[in-house]
């Protein structure tokens, strides 16, 4: 799915489409790292392309695997085997294939999957290019252009147009173009940096869906987070991960109180 431009993996779903039972604050739970882990024994990359997500299909919350496009195929430098329930060995992918989505199925890339992946990977930096292009062509004559590299932004480079995060509804919305350097984290970063500074897991993806829907974090938190459209993973900023270190450091069963709030209001319908 990462080579093919990504995609997504929703779990508790029939064949037909209907859901089924299964523990999803279970698979919520689950350890990036550990998929990364697993990944990475097989192609010596680590995959941060997969974040494990909470969707909400046909009015049921489901995880979910949520694939990004990678900017290099991935390719396998190790043959993956595994065993059936007769105890024979198969072989699921051999070393040196590069895998792509053909419809419902993952397969052997061809000269055409190559194409496909350099025409997304051309139109990708076209856009790019054409951003920028376009806010150049787009200054007034009394107006000036100052052309700078990622690397060098800083506070001073920022926009001459004041503004502040805030939950207000009578404020004026913005779509910052700097939504990146606000909003900087993934949910998957925000983890790893909390158990990092503690130096322990102390916190997982359920949690996240938890304390999003205990804070209604989008509506009344902006500063903690940020969602393009309703389609896309939410970012996630400094002030979220240093609340989220503050409150561990007060009360070692935050998180815990968290997922029993999450789960009583869960039960109440609410």
């Amino acid at each position: 799915m990462a080579n093919s431009g990504g995609g997504i993996i929703v779990f508790g779903v029939e064949n037909d489409g209907t859901s089924c039972a299964l523990d999803h604050a279970e698979l919520l739970s689950y350890d990036n790292a550990d998929i990364t882990n697993k990944i990475a024994k097989y192609t010596n990359y680590q995959l941060s392309e997969v974040e494990i997500v909470e969707v909400v299909r046909g009015g049921r919350t489901h995880a979910a695997f949520l694939i990004s496009a990678t900017d290099v195929p991935i390719v396998f430098t190790k043959p993956g085997e595994y065993e059936t329930a007769d105890k024979k060995k198969k072989s699921a992918f051999t070393q040196g294939t590069i895998y792509f989505r053909h419809g419902s199925k993952s397969e052997p890339g061809n000269r055409d999957d190559l194409a496909r992946w350099r025409e997304r990977e051309i139109e990708r930096a076209r856009k790019t290019w054409m951003t920028g292009i376009r806010k150049v062509v787009e200054t007034g004559p009394e107006e000036t252009v100052t052309v700078i590299s990622s690397a060098a932004m800083s506070p001073k480079y920022g926009s001459t147009v004041k503004a502040a995060v805030t939950s207000d509804p009578a404020a004026v919305r913005v779509a910052p173009s700097n939504a990146e350097e606000i909003w900087p984290y993934r949910q998957v970063d925000v983890i790893r940096e909390v158990n990092k500074r503690f130096g322990e897991k102390v916190i997982n993806p359920f949690d996240i869906t938890c304390l999003k829907s205990n804070l209604e974090i989008f509506k009344k938190h902006p500063e903690f987070a940020y969602k393009p459209h309703s389609m896309t993973s939410p970012q996630y900023s400094d002030a979220f991960v240093e609340w989220l270190v503050d409150q561990y450091r007060k009360n070692k069963n935050c998180f815990k109180k968290a997922r029993d709030e999450f789960s009583a209001s869960k039960r109440s319908g609410t």
